[in-house]
């Protein structure tokens, strides 16, 4: 399960104050910065996104990951983000370009996802292309993964800008995790995110975010910026 913290940053020069903190630089560890480029799929009518399930290709550096995130839960700003996570590292081509169900084959949700998609091809739903620079935190009492986002999300025909935070709880106490989030929003100003990534893509859909008509999908594979993933 994914448990963590989203805020958004009103200003990029922040990103640079935020590591550099004193409170953060002594507890922790190196820093990464990688680039970030996804694609995310679904079938033609959107049965997963439906079901609030985010089925996503990415390319993390050199490396692919296809990764299932689903949630029935609502949550409020500031309060802690829990969703169920799956990641299978990808190597195959053709898997990375036109991925299947099957890639989530004896996981827990084998049957779900053969429910909603059978064997129905997925097609590109969104892109996002960020960089991420990231570290590890140590406070004592908890282990979290401190991450900032700046990039761009693709879907519909429009765009929206990406310039968040991320705290996400790997080990330890839930509260203290929420005390280190509350303490950055108050002093870098930062706005309590309750919208992932995926949810905001979605958005940019508008009214046709629940279904699109085949002749809204039809070559939406071909489209300038979807499925351009590069060896």
């Amino acid at each position: 399960m994914e448990i963590e913290l989203k805020y958004l940053l009103r200003d990029p020069e922040e990103i640079d104050r935020i590591f550099g903190d004193p409170a953060i630089q002594r507890m922790k560890d190196e820093t990464e910065v990688l680039p970030m480029h996804a694609v995310y799929f679904d079938t033609e009518d959107r049965k997963l996104a439906r079901e609030r399930i985010a089925f996503r290709v990415r390319k993390e550096g050199d490396r692919y990951i296809a990764t299932l995130k689903w949630s029935q839960e609502q949550r409020e700003a500031g309060e802690l983000y829990r969703r169920e996570e799956l990641n299978v590292p990808v190597s195959d081509e053709e898997m990375i370009r036109a991925p299947k169900v099957s890639l989530f084959d004896t996981s827990p949700m084998e049957d779900r996802l053969k429910q909603l998609a059978g064997d129905a091809p997925l097609t590109p739903l969104m892109e996002m292309t960020f960089v991420r620079r990231q570290t590890r935190v140590d406070t004592g009492d908890s282990i979290s993964e401190l991450s900032i986002d700046r990039g761009d999300i693709l879907a519909g025909g429009k765009t929206a800008p990406i310039l968040e935070l991320e705290l996400e709880l790997l080990s330890g106490s839930e509260e203290d995790v929420m005390n280190l989030g509350s303490r950055l929003a108050e002093k870098y100003d930062l706005i309590p995110g309750v919208k992932s990534k995926f949810e905001r893509g979605m958005d940019l859909y508008g009214p046709d975010r629940d279904g699109a008509s085949p002749e809204n999908t039809e070559g939406r594979a071909s489209e300038p910026g979807y499925l351009v993933f590069h060896r």
